[in-house]
């Protein structure tokens, strides 16, 4: 799929700029939808580039997990 390695590096790109960052702002931030988002993410979870982190609850119903970038998980050269 054409469009496929483009959507990876820009969610990428936005959870390295601004996470720990939820799937649905990456979703806003990036103009895709929430399931291509968590489709692109679980993808990077088994290549071991980001982390999904989840917060203590601190109210009512559970915070969205945030997803960070795996310090050991990879760099680029360039």
């Amino acid at each position: 799929e054409f469009g496929r390695p483009y959507n990876r590096r820009i969610v990428l790109e936005s959870i390295r700029l601004h996470g720990p960052i939820a799937r649905g702002n990456i979703a806003k931030r990036v103009g895709l939808t929430v399931q291509t988002v968590s489709t692109i993410v679980r993808e990077l979870e088994e290549h071991g580039y980001v982390l999904s982190m989840r917060e203590e609850p601190r109210g009512r119903g559970l915070p969205p997990a945030t997803l960070r970038i795996n310090p050991e998980g990879g760099y680029a050269v360039g």
